[in-house]
């Protein structure tokens, strides 16, 4: 365990408006509430942060998002906001202006909205175990176990779709297959 004072986190959701495949899909009604209200809500409920943060491009996301009681204190920059930007510099972004504005945390938490069946006790129990490795760790990202074996799974290669395994390494069939998942990813800012 950590031998210094809890450390602050602060909860950055990002929902940037352009979504190519499923426009909208961050606020798409999902049983009468916005997608997005689901992740504000379980971190929130959690009360393991000290601030729940929505990074987006858009007004129209950020009016929601207020609605649901998530702070947006600026939008989102064009150039961090394609399809194409890698979480990094929208999170180094995001950081940078909340120091600017005298907002410093020591621990983020990216919670992703298209991921609305999260619960507060899955979000409290991550960041136990983070805590609880934060002098040997400085992340901690959600997985689950793979619904098939990889036996079964194909990739695309260009245009066609090939097996993920060669028929004849099938034979050494491991008992189980992890693959990541976006629900959640903490991360410490000060490495041990």
């Amino acid at each position: 365990m950590v031998d210094y004072k809890t450390p602050t986190v602060v909860a950055l959701i990002p929902a940037r408006a352009g979504s190519k495949r499923v426009p909208g899909k961050n606020i798409r009604p999902l049983k009468g509430h916005p997608l997005i209200a689901y992740t504000i809500a379980a971190a929130t409920q959690s009360q393991v942060f000290s601030a729940v943060i929505v990074s987006t491009d858009s007004e129209e996301v950020a009016e929601i998002a207020r609605y649901y009681n998530a702070e947006v204190p600026f939008l989102r920059p064009p150039e961090y906001s394609t399809d194409k930007s890698p979480d990094i510099e929208w999170i180094d972004y995001t950081l940078r202006r909340l120091s600017d504005m005298g907002r410093d945390f020591d621990c983020f938490s990216i919670l992703r909205p298209t991921s609305p069946c999260r619960q507060p006790q899955t979000i409290q129990r991550a960041w136990q175990g983070f805590l609880a490795q934060a002098d040997q760790v400085d992340s901690l990202r959600a997985v689950e176990k793979c619904q098939q074996h990889p036996g079964k799974m194909w990739v695309l290669k260009g245009s066609l779709m090939k097996p993920l395994l060669e028929q004849n390494t099938l034979a050494t069939r491991p008992r189980y297959a992890n693959e990541l998942g976006n629900s959640q990813v903490n991360h410490n800012l000060q490495p041990p």
